[in-house]
């Protein structure tokens, strides 16, 4: 069994009020067929956003509520879904906090700025089925950040049924040391790390040392059949698209 993977933050221009992504869902959109991606999983992710982009993936069904409710001061302009969608058949889906309580939306976790969330979907394909987890970690504070990976944990132990492929922004380079923790963490979860030659994100200050935030893991079994980092004109993150199979 093949799967195709798409992992993509499409970066909220959060000046823009209800940002719909302009011309860029289009373009991303013909990413995705052009593929023929199984699974894509984006962060920072509008409402408006989300809606363009369904105007051109018919064949795809969306995963993930927002961190915000719609009462929320925030969500006009800070409101995010970290989207699953996907061309095969879902089997169930939610969408997590990354706080002390996994199960209410809107909660923050110590020091972090906004609520941070986790959807998981999970799927079937060819009489096989895998849970797919996408996430958003902090981008400022490291106590936060590690909080959130508890969290995550707990949603991981807890969505833990079938193969877990985690695909997210973890605003942490492989290099650090919280980081690779997790990796281990994930090892005992018959998941390993998609190794990436090419930096994904690209910083508005040279002196920015934020390379490689996005990550991928993919259970033991699978084979990585291709990875390329896409750079593009769409986000300040450049899209990862892998091709595994089983």
């Amino acid at each position: 069994m093949e799967l195709t993977i798409i992992n993509f933050n499409l970066q909220n221009k959060v000046n823009i009020k209800n940002y719909d992504g302009g011309p860029y869902p289009k373009i991303f959109s013909n990413i995705i067929t052009q593929n023929k991606t199984d699974i894509i999983c984006v962060q920072e992710l509008t409402d408006a956003y989300e809606n363009q982009l369904k105007n051109y993936l018919k064949n795809y069904t969306f995963t993930g509520q927002n961190r915000f409710s719609k009462k929320s001061l925030w969500y006009n302009r800070f409101g995010e879904k970290n989207s699953i969608f996907t061309n095969q058949k879902i089997i169930q889906s939610k969408t997590y906090s990354l706080s002390k309580n996994i199960n209410k939306l809107g909660k923050r976790s110590l020091l972090s700025v906004f609520p941070r969330i986790a959807t998981v979907t999970t799927i079937e394909k060819a009489s096989t089925k895998i849970t797919i987890i996408n996430t958003h970690i902090d981008h400022l504070n490291n106590i936060a950040k590690k909080n959130q990976l508890q969290a995550l944990k707990k949603i991981i132990t807890k969505n833990n049924h079938y193969p877990i492929i985690l695909t997210g922004d973890f605003n942490l380079n492989t290099e650090n040391a919280i980081f690779q923790d997790f990796v281990k963490y994930m090892q005992t979860k018959n998941c390993k790390l998609v190794s990436l030659k090419e930096n994904t994100f690209k910083p508005h200050k040279k002196n920015h040392n934020l390379k490689t935030p996005d990550h991928i893991f993919i259970p033991n079994n699978f084979n990585i059949e291709n990875i390329e980092v896409i750079d593009n004109n769409l986000s300040d993150h450049k899209l990862i698209n892998i091709k595994i199979k089983k």
